[in-house]
């Protein structure tokens, strides 16, 4: 793409019209996307729900594998937000944890990503690619975010740690637990409010002791 062209689409995308239709095509995509996976979406549906033609959204976003990728940002962006590193400057890890915990859980549970993830299951056995892309641009992007700030905590001098990837991995376990597997099969869980606290402030805790200085 020619650079006139390249700054052409970002005029476009900064637009607030133009930025409306993104969020609508977006929304219209996830629901696609949650409701049939990667392979049954389409970009006819997508462009029918979002009330546009299919060139409108080829045009901002090339192909359904990007759209898709979007749409799995769009999705995790508000939990990687928690791991930005300038939170540390208005609060200590143990607060950013907390809060991120609490997001962690409500997300784990909610019924449209679990149906999501079991038709992605299935789907990553025919094409493996699916699953790359679901990963790099939702899971394996927070964990980025999580090791970043790790690793800026432990340079003031707040925990240590001697394998940022791996205490990452140890809080989502401590989070997490089981949930996730049983969720994916079919087991039902209830939390309250009160018990959504309770697990995040333990796991939080349990992490911190882990790293503690």
């Amino acid at each position: 793409m020619a650079k006139a062209e390249k700054k052409q689409k970002h005029v476009l995308t900064d637009r607030p019209a133009s930025q409306r239709k993104i969020a609508e095509i977006l929304a219209a995509a996830r629901v696609e996307f949650f409701a049939n996976g990667f392979s049954a979406a389409t970009i006819e549906a997508i462009a029918a729900r979002a009330q546009v033609s299919k060139v409108t959204i080829y045009s901002w976003f090339k192909d359904k594998e990007n759209l898709f990728a979007q749409v799995v940002r769009t999705e995790s962006s508000q939990l990687r937000e928690n791991f930005l590193l300038e939170n540390l400057a208005e609060q200590n890890l143990h607060e950013i944890l907390l809060h991120a915990a609490r997001g962690m859980l409500d997300f784990l549970m909610r019924e449209d990503r679990v149906r999501m993830e079991r038709i992605l299951g299935a789907e990553v056995t025919r094409d493996p690619a699916i699953g790359k892309m679901f990963l790099e641009n939702g899971p394996l992007r927070m964990a980025e975010g999580l090791k970043a700030l790790l690793q800026a905590s432990v340079e003031k001098g707040e925990i240590q740690s001697d394998d940022l990837e791996a205490s990452a991995e140890m809080f989502a376990g401590l989070v997490m637990g089981r949930m996730d597997l049983l969720l994916r099969y079919g087991h039902k869980i209830k939390m309250t409010a009160a018990d959504k606290e309770k697990r995040a402030r333990r796991a939080v805790d349990a992490w911190m002791l882990i790293h503690q200085v």
